[in-house]
Order: C-alpha cells, then sequence, then structure tokens
C-alpha cells in the first residue's frame, strides 16, 4: 500500500513529461477551448453592463416618466413642463429637473452614426454625464459632451462642431465609460435639444431627488404620476436588450460551451488511449483497475490545470487586443461564469479520462507487451 501511494505521482508525471510536445499541444487545445468559452461569456456579461450605463449613473432618487413608460431611451414620451415645477413642490422632494432621452441617426460629412442623446439641467446635478477623459460638461445651449471612444472613431475634438438636428454644437467634453453597447451617450443640456425639437412647452421626464424615496413616490402616483425607481428602469433596460440581443449571444455562448466541453473531453480521451499500451504494462505488474482510473484522472487534472493556466494567458491577451481594436465590446468575468466554466471543463475531462481507463478491465495484460506503440 505504501509503494502505491509513493509511486502515484511520478507515474503521472513521467506520463506527462515522456512526451513533452504532445503534452503541450493539449494543454494548449484545452487552454483555447476554455479561452473561448470564458471570452464569450464574458463578453455576454459585458453587453449586459452596457445595457444599463445611464441607468446606472441617473444621479437621482426616482424619475417621472410619461405613462406606459419603461425605458429611458425605448419609450419616449412627454410630459408638460410645469410639472417640473409642480413635482419640486411635493413635500419631501429635495431636487426635480427636466430630462430628455431619444436616440438620434446624426449626418456626419463620412456617413451617418446612431447615438444615444441625453438631454439634462447643468444646473441640477443629476442626469448628466459622470467621467470625463477631456474637457467637460455642456452648459449653455449650443454646446455638447460626446464618448471619448466614439469622438476618436469619427475624428472629433474638443472644440469641433457636431451637426445635431441640423443645428451645429461644439464639442466641449469628451466622456469616459458612456457606451449603451455600440451606441454611445451624447450630452446636451435641456434648453438646447427644447430648441432644436421646437418642444419648449414640454419635457421627457424628470429627475427627482429626495430623502424619502417611497413617501415621495407615494405622494407622487397619488397625484396621477407615473413614478420609477432607477433600480427598475434598470431592469427595463436589461430585459429590453435581452430581448433584441439575448438569443442569438446566449446561443453562441452555449455553442461556444459545447465545443469547448468537447474539445476538452477529446484530448483527455485522446491522451488516455494513447497511453493504454503503458497501463496495460502496469496491470500486467499487477496495478489494479481502480489504481489505473486513479492514474489515468490524476493525469487528466494535469492536464487540465496546465490548460487552464494557458487560457488564463490567452484570455488577458485577447482582451488588450479586443480592448485595442473594438473597445465598445467589453468582456466582463465573475466569479459565477469562472465557476461554470471550470465545472464544465472538469466534469468533461474525468469522464473523458474514466472512460477509457475502464476498458482496461477487460483487457488482456500480455496483449501490452505485444502492440506496438
Amino acid at each position: 500500500m505504501k509503494w502505491r501511494r509513493e509511486a502515484s505521482v511520478p507515474v503521472t508525471r513521467r506520463f506527462l513529461t515522456t512526451r513533452p510536445v504532445r503534452t503541450a499541444a493539449g494543454a494548449a487545445g484545452i487552454g483555447l477551448a476554455l479561452m473561448l468559452m470564458l471570452l464569450l461569456a464574458g463578453l455576454w456579461v459585458g453587453f449586459q453592463d452596457r445595457a444599463t450605463t445611464y441607468d446606472d449613473h441617473l444621479g437621482a432618487d426616482l424619475v417621472v416618466v410619461p405613462a406606459g413608460t419603461h425605458n429611458l431611451f425605448a419609450d419616449p414620451g412627454v410630459l408638460p413642463a410645469p410639472a417640473v415645477e409642480a413635482i419640486a413642490e411635493t413635500p419631501g422632494v429635495t431636487g426635480a429637473a427636466p430630462l430628455r432621452t431619444m436616440y438620434q441617426i446624426l449626418e456626419l460629412p463620412h456617413g451617418k452614426a446612431a447615438v444615444a442623446a441625453v438631454a439634462f439641467d447643468p444646473a441640477s446635478g443629476v442626469g448628466g454625464p459622470w467621467a470625463f477623459t477631456a474637457g467637460r460638461a455642456p452648459e449653455v445651449a449650443d454646446e455638447v459632451a460626446v464618448d471619448a471612444l466614439w469622438a476618436d472613431q469619427y475624428n472629433f475634438a474638443l472644440g469641433d462642431w457636431l451637426p445635431i438636428l441640423g443645428h451645429p454644437m461644439r464639442v466641449v467634453g469628451l466622456t469616459d465609460d458612456t457606451d449603451l453597447f455600440m451606441t454611445p451617450l451624447l450630452f446636451t443640456t435641456t434648453a438646447g435639444m427644447d430648441q432644436m425639437l421646437r418642444a419648449t412647452g414640454t419635457t421627457g421626464a424628470v429627475l427627482v431627488t429626495t430623502s424619502d424615496p417611497d413617501g415621495v413616490a407615494a405622494r407622487l402616483q397619488d397625484a396621477g404620476y407615473t413614478v420609477r425607481t432607477p433600480a427598475q428602469l434598470r431592469e427595463a433596460s436589461l430585459q429590453l436588450a435581452t430581448d433584441i440581443y439575448g438569443s442569438p449571444v446566449r446561443l453562441m455562448v452555449a455553442v461556444a460551451f459545447a465545443a469547448g466541453t468537447l474539445i476538452v473531453a477529446l484530448v483527455a480521451y485522446t491522451r488516455v488511449t494513447e497511453q493504454q499500451r503503458d497501463l496495460g504494462v502496469l496491470k500486467a505488474l499487477g496495478a489494479t483497475p481502480g489504481r489505473l482510473r486513479r492514474i489515468a484522472v490524476a493525469e487528466t487534472v494535469a492536464l487540465t490545470v496546465l490548460g487552464t493556466l494557458a487560457a488564463i494567458v490567452l484570455l488577458i491577451i485577447t482582451r488588450e487586443l479586443l480592448a485595442w481594436w473594438r473597445p465598445a465590446f467589453p468582456v466582463l468575468l465573475t466569479p459565477g461564469t469562472i465557476a461554470q466554466t471550470a465545472a464544465a471543463a472538469a466534469a468533461m475531462a474525468l469522464l473523458a479520462a474514466w472512460h477509457p481507463a475502464r476498458r482496461l478491465n477487460r483487457l488482456d495484460a500480455a496483449s501490452a507487451f505485444r502492440s506496438g506503440r
């Protein structure tokens, strides 16, 4: 018994080191499979994170919206402008500010570009841009702040003039982390947007700040207003994005997991099958079937660990390349994603190792000496 415990490590190590090229190729194959699984899963998580970027940075405690509105950009509607003052006078409200949000197609000199436009009140301190790479937030009607990555893509810089609805607007700020998954946010003032739309008597929504969200929400609803919390808007944005993109993206993630786990299984199965002669020799020398299975499983686990390390290196390189080449496609990993990938890979690898090892139970030990490599 003592001999078996001491020999278990050297036998597994010998199997891995006698054919270093094959070991490296197997680890690389497993690494590529795991990297693909993690990459696509990370892209899905990153997509969901981008879809709620604006809702996560509203800065308001409540949002009064037109009836039937669940998403600030996809459900356009209007409220009468006097509603802002009426809401501000509601007991418990510490601030109320108008807000307009909409999707727009900009006519640029070098083509068209889709943006998610936000018109906010600069004096309110809510609803506007939250981070900059350069410049500042717009303060007057003819100023605009645009996403820095979008500005770089379309060659806009501070001081340039950007046409919006036929009106030239001066770029005064380049914002950071303001992309709704391939649709950048564009910020201007409510005064400027009202003039461009010729809708000075209306607003799109009202941002409300208060120290008593539940009480104020109840009072506003009693007054006939439709009230949403930022969390509700976030959930609606996530649901809308999932309804539009979820099926194809989740299909790609599922295909990646299926292909990845099959690759892991194939690598592990092939590796153990190639070594059946060596395992047969061990059986002829007296190794029990359980002992052979432990050797096969230990080798597969070691190979999967090497593949996991390779996957981490490959994923870091791929993320950096993707961030440089397509920064609008963030790759975000969560503990759940990593655990799911690891569990799928480990289960398939162990299953693939166990099956050929079981075949050794029916192997004639003498045939191991007669078979060639």
